[in-house]
């Protein structure tokens, strides 16, 4: 009886993060959506100036590809979380991927901002929506390492 009572608390704490996990996933998604939104706009503004000289398109060049990155990086993050809410605790292959991911996104955002970078630059902004994207992704990478470490023990 007391390791059907273990199981099912376990299960249920593990459910909970899954969905924990998946929340922070789908809220890095808005994030991204949001900031590409910012790009598009700014990338609207930039298209509609009469006079484009070199410095106006490399803003244009520069713009479109931060817009299209920001836009496949919150699909990724929503498919990834739809793929944890399907799996939920049946596969950790979703959770490694959550991990990857955001280790990488951390890795990059680091280094445009310590490294001038090939076609980024060196960028010098750290805003609001850097920082809580950042800690969102430590706290999915915290959050999944969580349920792997659950799915290990069952």
């Amino acid at each position: 009886m007391k390791g059907n009572t273990i199981t099912t608390t376990a299960t249920t704490s593990l459910l909970a993060i899954v969905y924990i996990v998946t929340t922070l996933m789908l809220s890095t998604a808005f994030i991204y959506f949001v900031v590409a939104s910012q790009s598009y706009s700014e990338l609207s503004q930039l298209t509609s100036q009469s006079i484009i000289n070199k410095v106006a398109l490399s803003d244009i060049m520069s713009n479109r590809n931060e817009m299209i990155f920001f836009m496949i990086v919150g699909i990724a993050y929503t498919l990834v979380g739809f793929w944890m809410m399907k799996c939920k605790y049946h596969s950790k292959i979703p959770y490694i991927a959550a991990i990857a991911g955001s280790a990488v996104l951390i890795v990059l955002y680091i280094a445009t901002r310590t490294v001038s970078l090939p076609t980024i630059g060196l960028q010098t902004d750290i805003g609001t929506i850097d920082t809580v994207s950042k800690i969102l992704q430590g706290s999915i990478m915290v959050g999944s390492l969580l349920v792997m470490s659950y799915l290990k023990d069952l």
